[in-house]
């Protein structure tokens, strides 16, 4: 009997060792399973360490690359295409220079010499009643009272006269006649003839093609032959008669004169 409780006791207490060992197991499994989640989150907290360097270092690459677009390179490689075509249209520009309209012939041009005044009012009375354009012919060196003095043999006048090649320089030159197909021309009557400078208009410009009409001022003498010398140093031109006037202007037979011409007061 006493052996038989020994036997229980000793198996009662290899029970109680065994359930003991089987509890501190489960602890120790419970502690280290607990632990894992911890783990868990170190590892998951490691892993998303090591990953954000990892983005980080591709966030510059990424930059650089927009930095290095292909659309800014793009747009720096047309750009001299974009000067150039730019800086070609100043040469298209010269290469194909603007027209300047033509001049149409049509118009009516009054030219004049006048040494007193007398011729320049015949004159203006022509332009004003054709509606015509005026010129006065300008000697370059002004003649003077003494330069028109008839009675003194060395006078201006009288040397030009003596001298068939004088030829006195008119200031500005001649103008553009291209646009005038019709131009009465005036000048005071000098020994029976147009005053040398009027001469050097004459043979200067070029009158092919245009309707010329002399007219005069004087005090006694018409017209004479002077239109004739006119008409001899312009052939390619046409001549008509011309008119003589007096000192002092009368307007209505400049008037009637210029109307019997027939020539368009609009021209």
């Amino acid at each position: 009997m006493k052996n038989w409780k020994k036997m229980f006791a000793g198996l009662v207490s290899a029970v109680l060792v065994v359930t003991m060992a089987a509890c501190g197991g489960e602890t120790a499994s419970q502690v280290t399973d607990s632990s894992s989640p911890s783990s868990a989150v170190s590892e998951e907290s490691s892993q998303s360490e090591a990953a954000v360097p990892a983005v980080e270092a591709s966030q510059p690459e990424e930059a650089s690359s927009v930095s290095s677009s292909s659309a800014p390179e793009h747009s720096r490689a047309e750009a001299p295409s974009e000067e150039a075509a730019v800086e070609s249209s100043p040469a298209e520009s010269a290469s194909q220079p603007e027209e300047e309209p033509e001049q149409q012939p049509g118009g009516t041009l009054v030219v004049y010499f006048s040494a007193t005044g007398n011729t320049q009012a015949v004159a203006e009375t022509i332009a004003d009643t054709l509606g015509a354009d005026l010129y006065e012919i300008v000697p370059e060196e002004p003649y003077t009272d003494a330069d028109l003095n008839w009675n003194d043999p060395d006078s201006r006048v009288n040397t030009e006269h003596e001298d068939p090649s004088a030829r006195p320089a008119i200031a500005g030159g001649i103008p553009d006649l291209s646009s005038y197909d019709t131009i009465p021309i005036g000048y005071p009557l000098w020994w029976r003839e147009a005053p040398p400078i009027v001469w050097n208009f004459v043979e200067t410009a070029d009158l092919a093609g245009k309707t010329m009409i002399p007219f005069c001022t004087s005090m006694s003498d018409g017209i004479g032959s002077s239109g004739d010398t006119l008409a001899g140093m312009a052939p390619n031109a046409t001549w008509l008669a011309g008119q003589r006037f007096g000192e002092n202007l009368d307007a209505a037979s400049v008037t009637q004169w210029v109307q019997s011409l027939g020539l368009d007061a609009a021209a």
